[in-house]
């Protein structure tokens, strides 16, 4: 889960602040880009080593499988879980790894989600995704700016901007969130937390069940962007939904 200097122009990067983040909200997402041969990328930022339940290392594992199940790789940064900042050293850090990537779309964490780790992650990489275009800031690699950056929902999101039909992947998606057993899996030895509880998972499923609706379609998730909408989200979008 180190850095692979090998991957670089990736149509799709998602970041979260934790292991897991990504598959909560955009697993399916991930697993049609795959399918559809579209270079993609999971990015964490922490390895969760705060979580209550689990360990870093139990983590890791967990992550690396989920990625296996959404087939794209999955790399991680390390930064101090609960305790990474907005400041230069990490927002430097994380151009850097834009700079290396060559993302075209970001999907980040939501900017009004509860945990502060979410905001913050959120405006850090925006920063960041900024800054890398910037021929003249001191950062390693060539200057590159993703072309249109998007969102995951927070607990009580607005009407999505974008909402992708996820129907192929779905039972994927959820296999790769349940790769996390540490975190969302009942277990009466282990601390009770809000995500463990079978209403988080049902919470999980609910949503995508009434994103489908919207689209008339069976499970679908949802993403929020500036408006207008970008046309490389829209792209993005069309080449998810038609099959390879």
């Amino acid at each position: 889960m180190t850095p692979d200097p090998a991957l670089s122009g990736l149509d799709l990067l998602a970041i979260g602040a934790h292991p897991d983040d990504v598959e909560v909200h955009v697993g399916g997402i991930l697993a049609l880009a795959a399918d559809r041969g579209l270079p993609a990328a999971i990015l964490d930022l922490t390895s969760g080593d705060l979580g209550t339940r689990g360990t870093a290392e139990t983590r890791r594992v967990e992550a690396a499988e989920a990625a296996r199940i959404l087939g794209v790789p999955r790399l991680v940064l390390d930064f101090p879980d609960g305790r990474f900042t907005a400041e230069e050293a990490y927002r430097t850090r994380l151009m850097a790894e834009f700079r290396r990537l060559r993302p075209r779309i970001l999907i980040l964490p939501s900017p009004e989600d509860r945990h502060p780790d979410h905001r913050r992650a959120h405006h850090l990489a925006r920063e960041a995704a900024y800054y890398a275009g910037l021929r003249n800031y001191p950062c390693d690699g060539a200057p590159w700016r993703p072309e249109a950056v998007a969102w995951v929902g927070g607990e009580n999101p607005a009407q999505p901007d974008l909402l992708v039909d996820v129907s192929a992947t779905w039972e994927r998606r959820m296999a790769a969130l349940d790769a996390f057993g540490s975190q969302f899996a009942p277990d009466a030895t282990q601390p009770a937390t809000r995500i463990a509880h079978p209403a988080f998972r049902r919470g999980v499923v609910g949503r995508a069940m009434h994103w489908g609706s919207l689209r008339m379609c069976d499970w679908a998730e949802a993403l929020w962007c500036d408006r207008p909408v970008s046309p490389a989200l829209l792209r993005l979008l069309a080449r998810l939904e038609t099959p390879a």
